[in-house]
């Protein structure tokens, strides 16, 4: 009766010290699943065998701590007006070909959101990407900025327009005009946010721009059409794309 308690005993030591796995032959842990795993109720961490581990508190993530060795329940920091929501996506994007307008003036007309790109406009094709969204509460920022330089005709002004498109629709505008001789330039930016955008994965995103009423001179934008006073790195374009949701 003693041996087969002693085997036993020996067979449950081996069995609660082995690695276990669930759909696997080979555990490489002490658990090791090969699959889903479905938690009905929670999910505790630095427990003991006499105390209950930590299941959280609200609007905390469960975190791998940089030992690697010890998980713990952290806060998520937000900024104070971003409604609870996580930066989700960021690209910012560089272009340094530019575009050039002469001849002719262009419309002097306002523009409606929603407005169609037409050949008037010039895409900045540098600042092309796409992004995301999977959340039907989210803000979308637009940050660009250029250069613009006049040449050719003294001191006549000359005006001009860039928008943000996506999907190929006008979301957001400024117009802008330059004074003063031949070569002068200055900076140009728009900055815009759009909330609540339709989930859908891959809308398309661009930078353009038109000529207004250019007077005779030619109009660079994000391109040195009077190099004695402009480069192509001092007139570059800058686009950054920021998607915000909640976590």
């Amino acid at each position: 009766m003693k041996k087969i308690i002693l085997i036993t005993n020996l067979f449950l030591v081996a069995l609660f010290n082995c690695q276990v796995g669930i759909n696997t032959s080979t555990p490489v842990n002490m658990l090791d699943i090969n699959g889903d795993l479905n938690v009905r109720k929670e999910l505790r961490t630095g427990g003991t065998s006499t105390v209950k581990g930590s299941a959280g508190a609200a609007g905390t993530i469960f975190h791998n701590s940089s030992t690697l060795n010890v998980n713990d329940w952290k806060n998520i920091k937000v900024a104070d007006g971003l409604s609870s929501m996580s930066l989700f996506h960021i690209n910012t994007l560089e272009d340094k070909i530019g575009v050039a307008f002469s001849g002719n003036n262009g419309s002097t007309s306002p523009y409606d959101e929603g407005l169609t790109i037409t050949t008037a406009w010039s895409v900045l094709t540098g600042t092309q990407t796409t992004f995301s969204i999977t959340n039907a509460t989210n803000k979308v920022t637009f940050n660009f900025q250029t250069t613009a330089q006049k040449t050719g005709n003294g001191n006549e002004s000359t005006s001009f327009a860039c928008g943000i498109f996506v999907d190929n629709k006008l979301r957001a505008v400024r117009t802008d005009v330059i004074v003063g001789g031949d070569g002068t330039n200055k900076i140009f930016n728009l900055n815009a946010t759009l909330a609540n955008l339709t989930p859908k994965n891959n809308y398309s995103v661009k930078a353009a721009c038109t000529k207004r009423n250019i007077n005779n001179n030619t109009l660079g934008i994000g391109r040195a059409v009077n190099t004695e006073y402009l480069n192509a790195d001092m007139s570059q374009s800058v686009l950054t794309l920021s998607v915000l949701q909640p976590y």
